[in-house]
């Protein structure tokens, strides 16, 4: 916890709604995550999986409308061959929280030396609205992948 943050507490004052600690001992989340979203892009790169003749999506072959993940697979390949902007306008969602994963995982792995991992506590009155903000984000997303044409 900052040292504000301590000083809020020992005064009486009300808990941040968000707040960052380095738990020693903590399961270093961030950091697994990080190095699976490595791999899955590397496949994807190398492998070609983003140029296959086939769909896999049985949500579009048989609604004819894009899933909320449609492209995703692309923008993991764009992300790969380091083309953020690409990745974006592939799947804005997808890219965003690649972005998200590849900052957790940075923190995680410096903070593996000193045996902590990167932990996030939400308070109870702001749970609500994130899930609300993360359920709006994820039908942004849809919508602009149905306008796109994915």
């Amino acid at each position: 916890m900052s040292a504000a943050a301590d000083r809020a507490l020992a005064s009486g004052g009300a808990r941040p709604p968000l707040r960052f600690s380095a738990p020693q001992r903590a399961l270093p989340v961030g950091a697994i995550l990080g190095v699976v979203g490595v791999i899955v892009a590397a496949g994807v790169g190398v492998l070609g999986l983003d140029r296959l003749p086939v769909s896999f999506c049985y949500f579009k072959q048989l609604s004819g409308l894009p899933c909320a993940s449609c492209g995703s697979t692309r923008a993991a390949a764009l992300l790969w061959a380091l083309d953020p902007a690409g990745a974006f306008l592939m799947n804005p969602l997808a890219a965003v929280t690649a972005a998200v994963l590849v900052a957790w995982g940075a923190a995680d792995l410096a903070l593996l030396p000193l045996r902590r991992a990167l932990r996030l506590s939400v308070a109870p009155p702001l749970r609500s609205p994130l899930r609300w903000a993360a359920l709006i984000a994820l039908a942004a997303n849809w919508v602009y992948l149905i306008a796109v044409g994915r």
